[in-house]
């Protein structure tokens, strides 16, 4: 008789498997969406000249020319961030790991994503920090800064957020070309939400969204009011704000919770345009070597690179509370 009670030393107490499970990662917003200035030679600190408009005035027959100087000031971007990663693998684990291969293959990657991430982290939050927090920062007399709440909701996305920032993008003067907006993807389930309420009644553009939803590989699946719409994960996150601003009421102009977003608008259509300027002053680097006393390798990653914003009037920021509002 042969069976699994009395041939147990002939069968596998573990078994593992050749497929490795890996993390989960989203994916990034597309490149190009700040100014890069990593060309500047040396230093820490970067200084920018800005050019202000020049005056007209009236003029009578005869009289002699007023001359008014032109305003000037500068922009700064400072390198402040120096990031390394580290990881080693011992002599002993090579000798008896099974799956050593795939594990030495992602260290390196994991290393660069992880730069990336943190890299378009620090985008994206220089683009808000370039704004008066609890402030409107208008511009030409147009809100570039407000809560969300035109339903009455404080801290939920509406269409007219979208139309207002885009009327405020007018006002600026700022070009019609590489309008986009980065939003959070509790926003785009709200917006979702507007189909099931039939807020796109026979609206072609619209046509079929019942199906797949707004957005597909983090990019909306069509134009909103001018604005290319993004969905992103890294967003800054932002304490409470109270701005009576923006297309609401002043009633709803408040937020209660302390986890609020900042989803962006930005014009991107060149490197005059775009609100945010970047630069690397060391781009990432993976390095490995032998430690003969400890009898392993290692390998170590570093980085270096700075924000700041370079333009007020092609930047705006809707908060949300991140909750998810039925229309």
């Amino acid at each position: 008789m042969n069976t699994t009670a009395n041939q147990s030393p002939l069968i596998k107490a573990q078994v593992y498997s050749e497929y490795i499970l890996q993390q989960l990662y989203d994916g990034f917003l597309p490149e190009g969406l700040h100014r890069d200035v990593s060309d500047f030679g040396d230093g820490e600190t970067l200084f920018i000249p800005t050019i202000g408009e020049t005056v007209i005035r009236d003029y009578s027959e005869d009289a002699p020319i007023q001359f008014d100087p032109v305003d000037s000031g500068q922009v700064t971007l400072k390198i402040t961030e120096y990031v390394q990663g580290g990881a080693y693998i011992t002599d002993k684990l090579k000798q008896d790991a099974y799956a050593l291969a795939a594990l030495e293959a992602q260290i390196p990657d994991n290393f660069l994503r992880k730069i990336k991430e943190k890299y378009e982290t620090d985008m994206l939050a220089a683009a808000n920090n370039g704004q008066i927090p609890n402030n409107t920062n208008a511009v030409n007399g147009f809100d570039h800064r407000w809560v969300a709440g035109i339903s009455g909701t404080a801290g939920k996305i509406d269409l007219d957020d979208f139309v207002y920032m885009k009327l405020a993008f007018d006002k600026a003067n700022v070009p019609d070309e590489g309008r986009i907006a980065i939003v959070d993807p509790s926003c785009e389930a709200v917006i979702n939400s507007f189909i099931a309420g039939q807020g796109f009644t026979n609206n072609p553009q619209f046509e079929g969204l019942v199906n797949t939803g707004f957005a597909r590989g983090r990019k909306f699946l069509r134009n909103i009011f001018g604005w290319d719409v993004w969905v992103s994960n890294r967003l800054p996150r932002i304490d409470q704000e109270t701005i009576s601003g923006g297309p609401q009421d002043a009633s709803t102009g408040v937020t209660t919770s302390t986890n609020n977003i900042a989803n962006l608008f930005m014009c991107v259509a060149d490197d005059q345009c775009k609100p945010v300027m970047g630069a690397w002053r060391q781009a990432p680097m993976v390095e490995g070597e032998r430690n003969i006393k400890r009898k392993r390798d290692e390998y170590s990653v570093t980085a270096r690179w700075g924000f700041g914003t370079q333009r007020d009037e092609t930047l705006g920021v809707v908060v949300t509370d991140g909750k998810f509002y039925a229309a």
